[in-house]
């Protein structure tokens, strides 16, 4: 009994053992010192591309920094900066007023001519029988937008005096000068003053989309106001950032028409991507799939996850080619990509495409603990993840984001050769060892039912052989007696 219990001490002990040993550097496979710049707290370390092509795990789970010592420091994922938002633009448009007679109530029965020479633009006002109109009364105004594919968010009226306005503003948008399309509706046109102070609100915002022509009315409850200058204002843009792109060729999957399958050699954070296309003016809808996890052996019925949908083109014109933009997708971290085109749209023809993806590299934040010099690890098959939330390393994170405290680090010279050992999956000692630990518990289990039972079956054999007396029931008689 004493001898199973040791064992199982020991087995016990050995498990608790294996599951809290510190990994060391040479159980990775690649291993980079870092050069640090200065004497801070935390490095950032920008994530090199190597470190998404050969990490185990996707996430990135078996990253590690050691510092001089050989232990490992406690470090964080960096977080993604949103993308930065540029500042609306505003350009001043050409302002045109519009005059009817005093009979006419608004500009709808009226017909609009634009002349463009080399005097300048007028603009011809007229009745819809195409006679002429008396300027007499302003009833609007007329805005030359330009040729322009992006609509305007919003116009600014700038008054021509400082009188005290108060009305209400019409918006129509127009291509041709024929057919009108609301963009803004009884909008507050104000600008009150009162014991030395102004309230001015000149903004209009505009909604439906691009028009070459712009057309102002007011109200036929509200005054007209006479306008100085209109300023078209452009909706904010979000800057693109810098990204790293890679491109790579394809395979055609025969056994399914129209499917293109990349693998880009690493587990690297997409969130762009575009079809190369080998041959000029095709078009192709489809469809983009990515791989839910990376394995020798996947079912294909569950292992594509739909990402994107577009069409891919690449056209050219008098010597001008014209090609899709990359299509944004979610954050997809995977090593393989399918793209199924339509059969029906003729395909993409005898080369396949390659594929060119775009990512933003992480940032890992380290703590300077210990001794110099620091080391990247990475590549080994039963690590686990061990980052920590970016504010539970860095306590103040959003304050201090202000002034970030993180010195730079960069990825300096191989710290030793490759141990490519660390890649092959091990034995699973831990499991095995807990297995025999609760057969071992099983079979101690029952050698303690076993003796219990034995210990409970003593006294009763006990009892029948104590007593040899023969006892006789009182109905019975002695013979003799």
């Amino acid at each position: 009994m004493k001898t199973l219990a040791r064992l199982g001490l020991a087995l016990a002990t050995v498990v608790l053992a294996l599951e809290a040993a510190a990994q060391a550097p040479r159980d990775f496979a690649w291993r980079f010192s870092l050069a640090t710049e200065g004497e801070h707290a935390y490095y950032a370390l920008r994530m090199p591309a190597g470190v998404y092509e050969r990490a185990v795990r996707d996430d990135l789970g078996d990253l590690r920094i050691f510092n001089g010592d050989g232990s490992a420091v406690p470090y964080a994922m960096l977080p993604l900066p949103a993308p930065a938002r540029e500042r609306a633009e505003a350009v001043d448009l050409a302002l045109f007023p519009l005059f009817v007679d005093d009979a006419a109530r608004n500009l709808g029965d009226l017909s609009l001519k634009v002349r463009r020479d080399a005097a300048g633009t007028s603009v011809d006002v007229t009745t819809r029988d195409g006679a002429g109109v008396a300027p007499k009364r302003l009833a609007g105004y007329l805005v030359d937008a330009g040729e322009r594919s992006e609509p305007f968010a919003a116009l600014t009226l700038r008054l021509a005096n400082s009188a005290n306005v108060d009305a209400r503003v019409r918006v129509d948008g127009s291509d041709d000068l024929v057919g009108w399309r609301t963009l803004a509706s009884s909008a507050p046109l104000l600008a009150l003053e009162y014991r030395g102070q102004r309230l001015v609100r000149d903004r209009v915002a505009l909604t439906g989309g691009a028009a070459r022509y712009l057309r102002i009315t007011f109200a036929p409850s509200s005054p007209t106001v006479e306008l100085a200058a209109v300023r078209g204002e452009f909706r904010e843009r979000v800057a693109d950032v810098p990204r790293e792109w890679r491109e790579v060729a394809g395979s055609v999957d025969r056994d399914h028409p129209g499917d293109y399958v990349f693998d880009v050699g690493g587990s690297f954070p997409v969130d762009r991507l575009t079809l190369i296309l080998a041959e000029v003016n095709t078009v192709a809808p489809a469809q983009i799939f990515a791989a839910t996890r990376v394995q020798d052996r996947v079912s294909p019925q569950d292992s594509w996850r739909l990402v994107g949908t577009t069409v891919f083109y690449r056209l050219r014109d008098d010597g001008n080619e014209t090609v899709n933009p990359p299509l944004a997708i979610a954050f997809a971290a995977t090593r393989r990509f399918k793209v199924h085109v339509d059969p029906k749209s003729g395909g993409l023809g005898d080369q396949p495409p390659k594929l060119s993806i775009g990512w933003r590299p992480q940032s890992v934040v380290f703590a300077a603990r210990g001794n110099g010099p620091f080391t990247l690890a990475y590549g080994n098959a039963q690590a686990s993840l061990a980052a920590l939330p970016i504010r539970t390393l860095v306590p103040g994170y959003e304050s201090a984001m202000a002034h970030p405290p993180f010195g730079v680090a960069t990825v300096g010279e191989p710290a030793a050769p490759p141990a490519l050992a660390a890649l092959r999956a091990p034995i699973d000692f831990k499991r095995w060892l807990l297995w025999a630990t609760l057969a071992l518990a099983t079979l101690v289990l029952a050698w303690m039912a076993a003796r219990l039972l034995r210990q409970m079956g003593q006294p009763a054999r006990a009892a029948g052989e104590g007593g040899n007396a023969t006892t006789t029931a009182p109905g019975d008689v002695d013979a003799n007696g």
